[in-house]
């Protein structure tokens, strides 16, 4: 018996050493592009199927930034649809998938590595429905900027996109932001939610806030789960109704709004061409889970030439929150167009 166990010893120790000195395997090739900066890393991805995580199945059409994990936090703040080039559409219709209100996922896309900060995800707007795109992604210390430019082959009476981020497990599934509504035209503070996800944009509730001086914690005033529910229903909305908020259809706003992911602050600025508009919108679900919110936003553009570009830019800030005035300048260096941004 001893003998057969000495043997075994030395058989494992041998096999051990071997095994120890080879070469460790290659790592699996994840899809897309992987870019870091000092506090960011981030992945952007083109349109193909790839697998959904959270679903055990696939994902189809979902391009743009996959996963964005800011170092030390270690994890990634988007769902399997990340921040997503979701839909589009011009008048007159036109495109190979004009028929289709999901067509950027659809039609093929191309992504391409410019620096070691910067990629250039590339649509054909005849594959799709009808407008061209060229997103370009710089990734930088604490933010994302994204350019997006458009441009039809015809001439078009007006266009329309839109630009799902779809969170991960948020507390907080409000966003803040200066706005004036229909039915209220003054421009103060705003908490914007949704009962749950309707699929239109007109099921967004607000109610008036007071950013100023709070710590993220603060923010939360009762628990978004409470009155939520993945899709809206009749007792979600008597509960959003019970919690102070009420339907309202924003008619403006100061071109940025911010939500929380945890103690850090997720703030979406913009730089619209002025002959366009940027819309925010929001589900409470993502019409997937609770606490999984789509934090959304759409450009609106009128008649333009074919052939003419037209860029609006797009800063993702995603930083530890550091009190309100922060976020203000962060809002004010980006559409004041300085190209910088600040770390925490």
């Amino acid at each position: 018996m001893k003998t057969h166990l000495r043997r075994f010893l030395i058989l494992w120790a041998a096999g051990a050493a071997s095994a120890g000195s080879a070469e460790p395997p290659a790592p699996p090739e994840l899809p897309g592009i992987l870019l870091a900066s000092p506090h960011l890393r981030a992945r952007f991805v083109d349109n193909s199927i790839r697998l959904n995580v959270a679903g055990d199945g696939v994902l189809p059409g979902y391009s743009g930034v996959a996963s964005l994990v800011y170092r030390g936090q270690e994890r990634n703040i988007f769902g399997p649809g990340g921040l997503n080039y979701e839909t589009s559409g011009v008048e007159p219709r036109q495109g190979q998938r004009a028929d289709l209100w999901n067509a950027p996922r659809m039609a093929p896309m191309t992504l391409e590595k410019v620096d070691d900060q910067t990629v250039v995800l590339r649509q054909k707007g005849a594959e799709a429905a009808g407008l061209n795109a060229e997103i370009t992604y710089r990734l930088g210390d604490c933010w994302i900027d994204q350019t997006i430019t458009l441009w039809p082959d015809t001439d078009i009476r007006s266009s329309h996109t839109f630009w799902a981020s779809y969170m991960l497990f948020v507390r907080n599934t409000s966003l803040y932001l200066r706005a004036a509504l229909q039915d209220d035209p003054r421009m103060v503070w705003r908490e914007m939610t949704s009962a749950g996800h309707d699929g239109t944009g007109g099921g967004t509730y607000f109610r008036d806030c007071a950013p100023s001086g709070k710590t993220w914690l603060q923010f939360l005033t009762d628990d978004p789960v409470t009155r939520q529910a993945v899709f809206e229903t009749a007792a979600s909305r008597a509960a959003t109704e019970a919690a102070g908020f009420r339907l309202g259809r924003l008619t403006a706003f100061d071109n940025f709004f911010f939500g929380f992911v945890d103690d850090f602050v997720a703030l979406w600025i913009f730089r619209p061409p002025a002959d366009a508009t940027i819309g925010p919108w929001l589900s409470a679900s993502g019409a997937q889970a609770l606490r999984r919110p789509a934090w959304d936003f759409a450009i609106s553009s009128g008649p333009q030439r074919a052939g003419e570009r037209r860029s609006c830019g797009v800063r993702f800030v995603y930083k530890p929150y550091a009190g309100l005035e922060d976020v203000l300048q962060e809002v004010a260096r980006f559409q004041n167009g300085d190209g910088g941004g600040q770390g925490p």
